[in-house]
């Protein structure tokens, strides 16, 4: 069953509980109030009747009852007796025949107190009055016509009401029902049209209610899952283009081996020329790798204290070892009072990705092949700045260094893949920091990593934004 059907159904039956709750309260209250009415009604007239016969000394009893015939007014077919205390009948306006028939049903009354029943539509009254310090009884019998045709009206009223309101009721189920569900409907349509094609999409909703909260985070979604596949899209196109070089070139080589024997120097030669290739393909594997590390959800990154001096001694010594040629220099911008002050809160193997990166690019694109990095901190942030005499980086190329792949037009012959920047991008977005570079041609660049102290996993994946100055 749909949600309309079902919203529909369920408004329709409160309303007629409601209906059916007031409609019968209106009935109830209009039929106690009735017989409280009649009753009052029907006891004045037994009493008036009474008063008369003992007041009024010798009264004739056919006087009396010609008064009581023409001042019924409202009351119809009333029915009187009196009693004395031994219940000797002193008053009927009706004959011996009418009295012996319904004398019978007061018997069940109370004679002690005043009291009343209702049996058949028809209500018996019995009055213990007080005359002059004698005892009688005074009893009367009617039935309320008029109330009771009163009531029927108003069941029939309250029928017709309560129908016109149910039939009123389910269109305007129908008309809310729909009208409640539109946006929903277009949700779907929008939905229904979203492809892989065209993740890009994104779902509007003019409402600021649920359904909007629904299109914001469905929206949020499609972002995470764009973001998924331009970066398997990406992988597998930059991985295809970048391999296909290197893997071409081996092939090629060792084609031309296998044409004829040579020499051993010719051989040597060869196989170091595909061990350079194989190299060059090992460093793209794993730039791209480090990439795809990079690029995880920032609630899946494992967080833990980290303090920044012991890891970048720990990657200088690394980088002594395979790389002797590069001169690397770690210095503080001022000496820190306790660790705490440089320590922060992030992911060891990714951090040392990045800055190992950093250093790497600072060294390859210098010709001294030397980096300065400071260390400086204050109480929320670690500053690292990455220092080199390189080659420098066109200001009209500053904002896409951190573009996979992408390598600026002066680098020359120096060999490399593109990927380093972006992976530090990643990085650092993912540690809620900031990048700054400052580059001048043929003097040199100056990297900036501005990182948070304390942050935690639920990051803010679009919080950072690089700031590339010239």
């Amino acid at each position: 069953m749909k949600i309309k059907t079902k919203l529909t159904i369920w408004f329709t039956i409160l309303v007629a509980g409601i209906l059916t709750i007031s409609s019968l309260s209106v009935y109830l209250f209009s039929l106690a109030y009735r017989q409280e009415d009649f009753f009052t009604r029907l006891r004045h007239k037994a009493i008036n009747t009474a008063t008369l016969l003992l007041s009024i000394p010798n009264i004739d009893a056919n006087l009396l009852r010609i008064i009581d015939e023409n001042t019924i007014q409202s009351l119809r077919d009333v029915k009187v007796w009196i009693l004395d205390d031994t219940k000797k009948i002193l008053y009927s306006n009706t004959d011996s025949e009418a009295t012996a028939k319904i004398l019978p049903a007061f018997s069940y009354m109370r004679w002690t107190d005043s009291n009343f029943r209702t049996k058949d539509k028809q209500v018996y009254l019995c009055i213990v009055y007080t005359f002059k310090k004698n005892k009688y009884y005074v009893l009367a019998t009617a039935e309320d016509y008029y109330g009771m045709a009163e009531l029927r009206n108003l069941r029939l009223i309250l029928i017709i009401v309560f129908s016109i309101c149910m039939i009123l009721t389910v269109f305007a189920a129908l008309f809310n029902t729909r009208q409640s569900l539109k946006p929903i409907k277009d949700l779907i349509q929008q939905i229904d049209q979203i492809k892989a094609s065209n993740l890009s999409s994104r779902l509007s909703v003019e409402s600021k209610d649920e359904i909007s909260d629904l299109a914001k985070t469905f929206n949020k979604m499609l972002e995470r899952l764009e973001k998924a596949f331009e970066t398997e899209r990406m992988f597998v196109s930059n991985a295809s283009h970048e391999l296909r070089t290197p893997v071409t070139s081996i092939q090629g080589q060792l084609e031309v081996a296998l044409i004829k024997d040579r020499s051993i120097d010719d051989y040597k030669k060869i196989l170091s020329s595909v061990h350079d290739d194989i190299k060059n393909m090992a460093t793209i594997i794993n730039g791209f790798l480090e990439l795809a590390e990079a690029n995880t959800e920032p609630s899946a990154v494992k967080f833990e204290k980290v303090r920044i001096d012991e890891l970048i001694f720990n990657i200088k010594d690394d980088f002594s070892k395979h790389n002797k040629h590069y001169n690397i220099a770690a210095e503080f911008d001022e000496i820190p009072e306790d660790e705490e002050s440089i320590t922060l809160n992030g992911n060891p193997r990714l951090l040392k990705i990045a800055i190992s990166n950093l250093i790497d690019n600072a060294c390859k694109f210098s010709k001294n092949k030397k980096v300065i990095i400071k260390i400086g901190f204050d109480k929320d942030n670690i500053k690292l700045k990455f220092i080199d005499e390189g080659i420098g980086i066109p200001s009209d190329e500053l904002k896409y260094v951190f573009e996979p792949l992408y390598r600026t037009h002066n680098i020359g012959n120096i060999s490399g893949s593109g990927i380093g920047l972006s992976i530090v991008y990643r990085i650092v977005t993912l540690h809620n920091g900031t990048i700054n570079i400052f580059s001048e041609i043929n003097k040199g660049t100056t990297v900036e990593l501005i990182l948070p102290k304390n942050i935690d996993s639920s990051i803010n994946e679009n919080q950072t934004d690089g700031i590339f100055k010239g």
